[in-house]
């Protein structure tokens, strides 16, 4: 006999486990018993429901009905059952959400769908949307996987099975009443509530018209963060002051999104009033709330050509208000929407504006990684991007050594994906899943220089930020177990270094001069006082702000090459050439000077340089065009281990192409055509 037949007022309870509904409730902000057992979870607080039915509301009437359904409650539980049964009695749907439906059914023509239900989650496994069927009072799910049942026909008894994690979402586009959950087995236990995302928004965060209220993406949102959601979108809704009375006294949220706006582009509204009433909302939440890290979105992408907003709305006034009144607030972040949904109609359920499934997934995911960027400690993100990038190719090594060295910006450290900036701005990307680096980059990349290191990335950051400009480069890196030979010159800052190299940087590298028995050859760091010769002299300069080259210089960045000359009024020192380390770590900006060339600075200065790198405890490394293959030879001839230059590369804006044999400072190249001769 199955649940079916026995389920009901007269079966005989020792066929059944049966547990009342309301011990099993997450996500909702009250609860008011009814009669017969039944109980109708809410959402809102009463307050908040005589709030939305107020003079101060746009649409009392529809914002009544709105705040009756039940969206993002569930009724979540373990059961060793097969089957289990929710006894429900869904609300008539409401006549403001057949007005927004029409448009998907096509105008109300042919029979109109209900696009909503309960849907249940089994052990991660999901089973669709349904509404109870005529004449029953609840609503059916088959727990067990078909896939894993026994082999050779064998039948698993109810309550012999495994025990299941089972979530039942109650519909998000009208109200419901609950009384009990029945199974076939012999437990059904409740499952601990966990801390809470609070979602403040109107239809599109309700759930139309994603026709599952378990597919919307705040649900999908808040499992990702692993936390219970109490959704309160509302239909048509606006930023409303005093819509929020009431509800600090209910719940402890620990994450705050706030999705509204829309709905200022389809009537006509006043520049000052809707900013004044944004001003004061986000100054309520703000101070029920102050701590909580609260995401503030702008509005979503949508098609103004298929349904264009009122011509006296100030809707496009209404991502500059909300930049403006989040900046106050310190827990408060602003998010870009039109960043969380690609501008697709095929995204929309209705064409132009109410996200799908596939859409709704979508804002989710990227919303979730706006909410996981900078998120814990500094040291934390380190420790994560360091254990990501552990495993990664070798391709991934500059974000390892920029990492490794405590240097740069870890915006995120997530789900096998690691974005980060150098000081000086440049992004670099690596993810180890084409999938989830998409979604970063579309969610968190900023036009400018990307070094990306993973190919599969590179056409996502083309399309997404119109960085047409593609230079890929090879990757030369320090590879070597074995002691080296001790630093070449003397580096320390206050004493000149002894003429000479007197050391190779390996077994097969000996840099050799040209004779010149009246010059002494030194190389030495340079201080800020030649700011103005490293402007002069370096060919891609325009790259390097003032800023970055003072702060370069003051940290010890750059080697200068020195010939010193007796003169007339005593020793002649001067500069021939020099050597940078770049933001992200990679030896650069190699430049002799035309005069000193072919006399073997260039090779000097490089070696000095790694020696200092590796006296530190660092790893040398620098990037080389591949059209530069003096350089290529020569870091080849030094040590270094030289990658295939189809791996990385940069992109940026397309610009005028610099000259031949330079190395603009985002391309990190050491080109000995640009500076010293061979």
């Amino acid at each position: 006999m199955g649940l079916r037949e026995l389920i009901g007022e007269k079966s005989p309870d020792s066929m059944l486990v049966r547990r009342d509904a309301s011990a099993l409730l997450h996500g909702a902000v009250r609860v008011e018993s009814e009669q017969g057992g039944w109980c109708r979870p809410w959402r809102l607080s009463a307050e908040q429901m005589r709030a939305l039915g107020s003079c101060q509301a746009w649409h009392p009437g529809l914002f009544r009905q709105m705040g009756r359904a039940t969206s993002g409650i569930c009724v979540e539980f373990t059961t060793d059952s097969s089957e289990v049964a929710l006894e429900v009695k869904p609300d008539a749907e409401p006549t403001g959400t057949r007005a927004v439906l029409d448009y998907v059914d096509g105008r109300g023509e042919g029979r109109a769908l209900p696009h909503d239900g309960l849907s249940c989650d089994v052990d991660g496994r999901h089973l669709a949307a349904r509404l109870p069927r005529e004449g029953d009072g609840y609503v059916a799910f088959d727990l067990d996987d078909p896939e894993a049942a026994p082999l050779g026909g064998i039948m698993q008894l109810p309550g012999m099975g495994e025990t299941h994690h089972v979530r039942i979402w109650l519909p998000c586009l009208r109200g419901c009443a609950v009384r009990s959950v029945v199974g076939n087995g012999s437990t059904i236990e409740p499952v601990a509530q966990r801390e809470q995302l609070l979602v403040l928004g109107d239809s599109i965060a309700q759930g139309f018209v994603c026709d599952d209220p378990a597919l919307g993406w705040p649900s999908l949102l808040a499992q990702r963060l692993g936390l219970d959601l109490v959704n309160q979108g509302i239909g048509g809704q606006v930023f409303q002051p005093g819509s929020l009375f009431g509800l600090a006294r209910s719940i402890s949220p620990v994450r705050i999104v706030v999705e509204l706006g829309a709905n200022y582009r389809y009537e006509p509204c006043r520049e000052r009033l809707v900013s004044r009433d944004i001003r004061s909302y986000l100054l309520e939440l703000s101070r029920l709330w102050p701590e909580v890290p609260t995401y503030v979105l702008t509005p979503l992408w949508h098609d103004e050509a298929a349904y264009p907003s009122h011509r006296l709305s100030c809707y496009s006034s209404v991502g500059v208000f909300l930049s403006a009144h989040t900046a106050p607030h310190d827990q408060m972040t602003l998010v870009d929407g039109a960043r969380l949904l690609d501008p697709k109609s095929t995204l929309m359920a209705d064409g132009f504006e109410h996200p799908n499934p596939e859409g709704s997934a979508q804002i989710a995911e990227r919303l979730y990684l706006c909410m996981c960027a900078h998120r814990g400690s500094d040291e934390g993100r380190r420790a994560r991007a360091l254990e990501i990038l552990a495993g990664a190719p070798r391709r991934a090594f500059p974000a390892l050594e920029l990492a490794r060295r405590g240097k740069g910006d870890i915006v995120l450290a997530q789900d096998g994906c690691v974005l980060m900036r150098d000081a000086g701005g440049m992004q670099l990307l690596w993810a180890d899943d084409q999938k989830v680096g998409a979604a970063v980059v579309k969610a968190l990349v900023e036009p400018g220089v990307v070094d990306v290191l993973e190919p599969s990335l590179v056409r996502e950051v083309e399309l997404a930020h119109g960085l047409t400009k593609v230079v890929p480069y090879h990757l030369a890196l320090w590879e070597k177990n074995e002691a080296v030979a001790p630093s070449l010159f003397d580096l320390a800052p206050t004493a000149p270094a002894a003429p000479g190299p007197r050391a190779k940087a390996s077994g097969k590298a000996r840099v050799k001069f040209a004779r010149d028995e009246g010059v002494r050859r030194e190389i030495r760091p340079l201080d800020r006082s030649f700011a103005t010769a490293i402007r002069d002299r370096y060919e891609n300069s325009s790259y390097l702000s003032d800023a970055d080259l003072s702060r370069m210089l003051d940290e010890g960045r750059f080697l200068g090459a020195f010939e010193l000359r007796k003169g007339e009024g005593g020793e002649v020192v001067e500069l021939v050439g020099f050597v940078g380390e770049h933001d992200v770590g990679s030896i650069g900006m190699l430049t002799v000077f035309p005069d000193h060339r072919r006399q073997g600075w260039g090779e000097a200065l490089e070696v000095a340089k790694i020696n200092q790198v590796l006296d530190r405890g660092d790893v040398p490394w620098c990037e080389v065009y591949p059209d530069h293959r003096a350089s290529v030879r020569l870091q080849k001839k030094l040590g270094f281990k030289v990658t295939p230059s189809n791996e990385q590369c940069f992109l940026s804006a397309s610009e005028p192409e610099p000259p031949r044999g330079s190395v603009p400072t985002f391309l990190m190249g050491t080109a000995p055509s640009g500076g010293s001769a061979r």
